[in-house]
């Protein structure tokens, strides 16, 4: 999320249960992604992102916020459809079994 990754700007994986859910975090903020399965083979994967704004600095504050809720969404919804495209590609490869 930033020019050079360290322990402020990185998120790390925090907790995760394999096939259902995974917890990053970073100082400030938590990216959840949790997967739900779906009638027919289909699977649902539902995301959240929580952020603390920084208000010691109110014009900074101004600014991530601007930034999270407004520039966030197009973001997370490339991020999203990319990783539908590559699911959709590797079961097209490989079908579900059953």
């Amino acid at each position: 999320m930033g020019g050079t990754a360290n322990e402020t700007t990185a998120f790390r994986i925090e907790a995760y249960e394999p096939n259902a859910w995974m917890l990053w975090r970073k100082p400030g903020s938590t990216w959840a992604w949790r997967l739900e399965r779906l009638g027919g083979g289909r699977t649902r994967l539902v995301t959240r992102l929580r952020w603390c704004y920084e208000w010691k600095s109110p014009g900074l504050a101004l600014l991530t916020v601007f930034l999270m809720e407004f520039g966030d969404y197009p973001m997370m919804r490339k991020l999203l459809l990319g990783a539908k495209r590559r699911a959709e590609r590797q079961l097209s490869v490989r079908p579900h079994s059953g």
